[in-house]
């Protein structure tokens, strides 16, 4: 005969599965704005240190565009900006889903640890 899991336990593992699955869409959405940030500092690096009459170019898909540099320079600066504010927001979340998720881990190894539970007898 199999054992049932009880109401709470099933309760708890399906949030704990819940706050996983959220951490880990996190976790990757942190590691792509991330990049993309790495990205745009570098290109600021380069632009930055250009003359500013130098040709410029940027790529809008299948075509480069000729820009000029001081546009692209402030269009980077606050793309940039706007990466770094996702980033902390995407950290800020992370960070209270590993609460969360520590505190449901917590509520699971409760169960775990008592002895003989549901099995009629010590």
């Amino acid at each position: 005969m199999a054992q049932r899991i009880p109401p709470e336990l099933e309760q708890i593992v399906v949030k704990y599965q819940q706050i996983e699955s959220q951490l880990a869409s996190i976790i990757t959405q942190k590691s792509v704005v991330s990049s993309e940030l790495k990205d745009v500092e570098r290109a600021l690096n380069i632009l930055q240190n250009v003359a500013p009459e130098t040709t410029v170019y940027k790529n809008t898909g299948f075509v480069f565009v000729r820009v000029e540099r001081d546009v692209t320079l402030k269009e980077l600066q606050e793309k940039k900006e706007e990466l770094e504010v996702r980033l902390q927001s995407f950290e800020r979340v992370e960070e209270s889903l590993r609460k969360q998720f520590e505190a449901v881990k917590k509520e699971l190894e409760k169960y775990r640890l008592v002895p003989g539970e549901g099995k009629g007898g010590h």
